[in-house]
């Protein structure tokens, strides 16, 4: 993180709204398309990105690392996308015409859904951020502020945590 985004963190942290917004303006972008490609429908994304940055906002004085602030707004936005998912979800099961997803593995976008969301926090946000957005490792441990090698192997345990899901 960048010493004037680090600074940005600090004054909104002391409750500078423009500050705050000048953040969201940097990260709005990668926001939106992980939140997009989680979702897959543009609305959707939308509205968790701003729900999420509303969430953020609110919680800011509780962010204990400033250097941190990047990779907390991409878990309160992975929790938010996993959220308006389990709705969606919800509301399949209750559809009794649920139809299978395009894709030829047989398993419906609810079951896709529901497997994801037995990943451990960490692993589904690495393997979202990397399957769906295209984000490579090196710029995930850049986002999550971790190693490039944890994030691989967090994904590789994810996959391989989802391959035994969907032998069963």
């Amino acid at each position: 993180m960048s010493d004037s985004d680090k600074a940005l963190v600090k004054a909104a942290k002391n409750g500078d709204a423009g500050s705050f917004a000048k953040l969201y303006s940097r990260y709005y972008r990668d926001l939106y398309h992980f939140a997009l490609s989680f979702l897959l429908r543009e609305v959707e994304a939308e509205d968790a990105v701003g729900t999420a940055v509303m969430k953020a906002y609110e919680k800011l004085p509780s962010l204990k690392k400033n250097e941190s602030f990047k990779s907390w707004l991409f878990r309160i936005t992975s929790n938010e996308c996993t959220e308006q998912l389990r709705k969606r979800s919800i509301y399949l099961e209750d559809n009794e015409h649920s139809e299978p997803s395009a894709s030829d593995n047989g398993y419906s976008d609810s079951e896709v859904i529901n497997l994801l969301g037995l990943l451990p926090e960490r692993e589904r946000l690495i393997l979202t951020m990397s399957i769906f957005s295209g984000y490579n490792s090196r710029e995930i441990a850049s986002i999550l502020d971790m190693r490039e090698g944890t994030v691989r192997s967090c994904k590789s345990r994810a996959l391989e945590q989802l391959r035994g899901s969907f032998a069963n």
